[in-house]
């Protein structure tokens, strides 16, 4: 099966959703489109999209092959860099309540043209990696002003941030001690801002997803959501992997934490609804096929059957449509 025209994931699948609207019709795991499997395979649907988003409102024509709602409308919107907002009060409530059989109705305008909302960077990483993180931390000191990095060493440890160091710039001394979502929580309680972008050391983000951050956390406040899903990209010796989109839910409202040693994502009271997935925003993975080899095992004994070992073939088979 083809990879999903909205965020590019693999994960299309027969659903109950998609067996209320037409036998053939297949669901995206990820950001909810549905669509008839014909048409997905004939590669004409990027195109029919465009065409539906090119006016200033949205709205689906009966014999169109894909259906969204007002919940995946605004992943539909924000792929091609644009908001959706939901027309009258039934669209609306389809924000807080996904996947209804209500066709989507919504105005469009350019993300950038929306009002944005600060956001702070937490970096974890160990000693080793602060020296790496100077020049990576460069650029986006100029449009972040709130900047903290979580080290694993514990605060009696002789550390000092390099003299060059940009002063918002803050750095907290903790040890990992194998909890990751620890590691996270304590970044969440140190960032100044309400909302919060979580990164490793061996991931970045480039300029187009920081300039849009705000906006989206601002649209993620609109829609009383409370957190968001980036696509990772995971580059294996600077090879782009199969392992795509790997959503990695970590721009969050400050007041949220983290769950779970490895693999650790933010514990939402509402489940999935609480969350939506922004495909316009991209974190790069840099990984070696050494660490590849011997992470998922490291995590697995970390937390037993939370390792996701699945994942290892994954990342290194070579990226295809």
């Amino acid at each position: 099966m083809p990879r999903c025209p909205v965020c590019r994931a693999r994960d299309i699948r027969v659903t109950e959703r998609a067996a209320r609207h037409q036998a053939a019709w297949r669901e995206c795991g990820h950001c909810g489109l549905l669509v008839d499997a014909a048409a997905l395979a004939s590669g004409r649907l990027p195109a029919l999209i465009d065409a539906r988003l090119a006016s200033g409102r949205f709205t689906l024509a009966p014999e169109d092959p894909f259906f969204v709602e007002s919940y995946s409308a605004r992943t539909l919107a924000l792929s091609r860099g644009l908001v959706a907002s939901p027309v009258g009060d039934e669209q609306r409530a389809g924000l807080r309540n996904p996947y209804t059989d209500c066709p989507a109705i919504t105005d469009l305008h350019p993300l950038a043209a929306s009002p944005p909302v600060p956001v702070s960077l937490v970096v974890i990483c160990r000693p080793g990696d602060l020296s790496n993180l100077r020049d990576q931390l460069g650029p986006v000191a100029s449009i972040l002003d709130d900047l903290c990095i979580v080290v694993d060493e514990p605060p009696t440890a002789d550390l000092m941030p390099p003299a060059d160091w940009p002063d918002t710039i803050r750095i907290l001394q903790r040890p990992l001690a194998g909890d990751f979502a620890a590691q996270r929580n304590a970044g969440q309680e140190m960032a100044r801002h309400e909302w919060v972008l979580q990164l490793d050391a061996d991931e970045t983000v480039d300029g187009e997803t920081l300039a849009a951050l705000g906006h989206v956390a601002a649209l993620a406040d609109a829609g009383g959501c409370l957190s968001v899903g980036l696509a990772r990209r995971n580059r294996v010796d600077g090879v782009l992997s199969d392992l795509f989109p790997d959503i990695q839910y970590r721009l969050n409202r400050r007041s949220l934490r983290y769950a779970g040693k490895v693999h650790e994502r933010p514990a939402l009271a509402g489940g999935w609804r609480d969350s939506f997935v922004a495909p316009n925003l991209v974190i790069e993975h840099h990984l070696s096929r050494a660490h590849v080899e011997r992470r998922s095992e490291r995590y697995e004994a970390l937390q037993p059957g939370k390792g996701r070992l699945f994942e290892r073939d994954a990342l290194l088979t070579p990226y295809a449509d």
